[in-house]
C-alpha cells in the first residue's frame, strides 16, 4: 500500500505554550502583524459568498470574517455577536487566524467560565476589547475546518498545486480563504520559494527580525497569488495576469522584506499600560470564578460523602439483622471491594443459619416414628411467649427436605411424656380440655357447646381472673373462646337487622343468648 504523501515542511515548534492563567501578550501573538493584515483595506479578493455577477471585491478582513460566519459550525450566538460588534468580529478573526496557522495550542481556552481540566485559561487583553466570548482553540479550529465553499462539499484541495490548478481552470477563488491558509501552513517551505531570500509562510508569525508591515504584505501577496492570480508565478500561463496589488511596484514580484535591528525589533509589539491593567482584571475575574466552582465542588463532595456514610450505615444494619437485601436503594454506588465483603458476610451468616436449623431438625427426628406418621400441619415457628406451661413446641422437618436442601418445618406442641398422635394439632394459646376422650373424638361428633352453665362460667371467671391484669396477657380456655364467639355472633346478627323495631331486636338478642 502506498504511503501517505508527507508535507515538505519539517515539523517545528510553532504553538505557544504558557502556564494556566498566564496572559498572551502582543509579542506572543505578533499583534502588529495581525493589525497590519486586518487594517489593509485594498479590495482585491473575490467574494464567494455574494452570488451576484457584479459583486464588488472585498478586502482580506471582510473576506475572512465572512468565511467564519458562513461556516457550518459557527453558532447563531457567534454570528449574531460578530454582526452586532465589528470590534468583536475583528478580534475573533485575529484569534482565528492564529489558530488557522497553528500558532495557538489546542489546549488553550479564552473564556473565564471554562470548567474542564484539560484546557488552560489564557486572557488576551489586546483581543478582548468587548464582552464577547472568544471560546477555545478546539472550537475555533472546528469552525475553520467547516468553512468550505459550496462546490467543495465533496472535498477540498490539500496542496498548493491543486489550488493553482483550480485557479487555472477558471474557478476563482480557487478555494476558501480558511482552507488556503491550512494548506499554505502545511507546505510552508514550498510556498517560500517565491521570495528571493529565505522566507516561508510560517515566518510571517515567527520572524521578529523582519518588520511587521513587510511580513503582513508578504502574507497578503501569497493569499492573492493562490486565490486570484496563479499566472504571476507560472511561465506557461497564457492569459493576461491579474496585477497583484501587494507585489513590489517596480517589477510586480513578491514584496521585499525589511530587516530590523534588535533595538528596532524591541519597539514592535509593546503592551500598553491599558493592556496590563486589563490583563490583571481578567485574571482576577477568572480567580473568582474558580473559587466559586471550588466551593460548589466541595459542597457536592460533602453531600457525596454523607450519602456514602448513610449507605454504609444501611448496609451495616442489614448485616446485623441478617437480611439478604437492603432496606432502601442506595443512591451512591458502593465500592467493589466493600460490596464483595458484604456479600461474603451475608452468605456466611445464611449458611450458618441453615446448618443450625438442619442440626436441630436432625436432633428432633428421632422422636418421629416414620415418615408416614408425621403430622401434615405445617406452619412457621410461632412466638412461644404466650404458650401455656407444659406445652413444649418442637421443630421438625421432612426427610425429603433434608435431601434437596429445602426447608419444610412443622411445629408440634405436646406435654413431656404425652404419647404422639397422628392428629396432632397446631399450637393454640388456649390449654386443651382435660377430657382427652372429647379431644380424641372426630370433629363432627364433638359438642359445639361446653358443658358449663352461665352461672358456672361467671363463677369461674371471678375466681380465676385478675382484674389488674391486661386482658391481652390473660390465658383463656375453650370456654372463654366459646363465650367470645357467642358475643360476636349476637353483635353480627344485630348489626344486620334494621333498628326500626327495638322490641323485636331485644327479643332476637335474648333468643341468640340462649343458644
Amino acid at each position: 500500500m502506498a504511503s501517505r504523501r508527507q508535507s515538505p515542511t519539517p515539523k517545528r515548534t510553532l504553538a505557544l505554550k504558557r502556564a494556566d492563567g498566564e496572559p498572551l501578550t502582543r509579542a506572543d501573538i505578533q499583534y502588529d502583524v495581525l493589525n497590519a493584515i486586518f487594517s489593509e483595506k485594498t479590495p482585491a479578493f473575490t467574494d464567494p459568498y455574494n452570488s451576484s455577477e457584479d459583486a464588488p471585491k472585498v478586502c482580506f478582513r471582510d473576506l475572512y470574517i465572512k468565511a467564519i460566519m458562513n461556516s457550518s459550525k459557527a453558532t447563531k450566538a457567534l454570528k449574531d455577536k460578530m454582526a452586532e460588534s465589528s470590534d468583536f468580529a475583528e478580534d475573533f478573526a485575529m484569534l482565528a487566524l492564529l489558530v488557522n496557522v497553528g500558532r495557538i495550542n489546542t489546549t488553550m481556552s479564552f473564556f473565564p467560565e471554562m470548567k474542564t481540566a484539560i484546557r488552560t485559561y489564557h486572557p488576551i487583553p489586546t483581543l478582548q476589547r468587548t464582552s464577547g466570548n472568544l471560546q477555545d482553540a478546539p472550537r475555533i479550529k472546528s469552525i475553520l475546518k467547516a468553512g468550505v465553499l459550496e462546490r467543495e462539499t465533496q472535498g477540498t484541495p490539500n496542496n498548493p498545486e491543486d489550488i493553482l490548478s483550480h485557479a487555472r481552470a477558471g474557478r476563482i477563488p480557487s478555494t476558501s480563504i480558511l482552507n488556503l491558509i491550512f494548506v499554505l501552513s502545511s507546505h510552508s517551505t514550498a510556498v517560500g520559494a517565491h521570495f528571493s531570500q529565505r522566507f516561508d509562510f510560517l515566518d510571517v508569525f515567527l520572524r521578529t527580525e523582519i518588520s511587521s508591515p513587510s511580513r503582513a504584505r508578504a502574507f497578503l501577496w501569497m493569499c492573492f497569488n493562490y486565490l486570484e492570480n496563479p499566472g504571476s508565478a507560472s511561465d506557461d500561463y497564457d492569459e493576461e495576469e491579474k496585477p497583484n496589488p501587494f507585489a513590489e511596484p517596480s517589477n510586480n514580484s513578491a514584496p521585499s522584506l525589511i530587516s530590523l535591528s534588535p533595538e528596532e525589533a524591541l519597539l514592535e509589539n509593546v503592551d500598553s499600560p491599558e493592556d496590563k491593567v486589563h490583563a490583571e482584571e481578567l485574571i482576577s475575574n477568572r480567580g473568582n470564578i474558580v473559587k466559586q466552582h471550588a466551593a460548589k465542588g466541595a459542597g457536592k463532595e460533602k453531600d457525596a460523602a454523607r450519602q456514602e456514610e448513610d449507605d454504609q450505615s444501611v448496609l451495616s444494619d442489614t448485616e446485623v439483622k441478617g437480611k439478604g437485601k437492603k432496606k432502601g436503594a442506595a443512591k451512591g454506588a458502593e465500592k467493589p471491594k466493600r460490596a464483595a465483603a458484604s456479600k461474603e458476610k451475608k452468605a456466611g451468616a445464611e449458611k450458618s443459619r441453615k446448618d443450625r436449623l438442619k442440626k436441630d431438625a436432625k436432633g428432633s427426628q428421632n422422636s418421629v416414628p416414620s415418615t408416614a406418621q408425621r403430622p401434615t400441619d405445617m406452619t412457621r415457628s410461632p412466638d412461644n411467649s404466650h404458650a401455656p406451661q407444659g406445652m413444649v413446641p418442637r421443630l421438625i422437618t421432612t426427610a425429603d427436605s433434608l435431601e434437596d436442601g429445602s426447608h419444610n418445618y412443622r411445629i408440634l406442641s405436646s406435654k413431656p411424656g404425652e404419647p404422639k398422635h397422628r392428629g396432632t394439632h397446631r399450637y393454640s394459646p388456649y390449654p386443651r380440655s382435660p377430657d382427652h376422650s372429647h379431644s380424641q373424638k372426630p370433629r363432627v361428633f364433638r359438642s359445639p357447646v361446653p358443658e358449663r352453665t352461665m352461672f358456672q362460667h361467671a363463677w369461674y371467671i371471678i375466681n380465676n381472673t385478675d382484674p389488674l391484669m391486661d386482658s391481652d396477657d390473660e390465658r383463656g380456655d375453650e370456654y372463654d373462646r366459646h363465650d367470645y364467639m357467642k358475643r360476636l355472633k349476637v353483635v353480627s346478627q344485630l348489626a344486620q337487622r334494621q333498628w326500626t323495631e327495638p322490641s323485636h331486636a331485644l327479643q332476637l338478642s335474648v333468643e341468640l343468648s340462649g343458644t
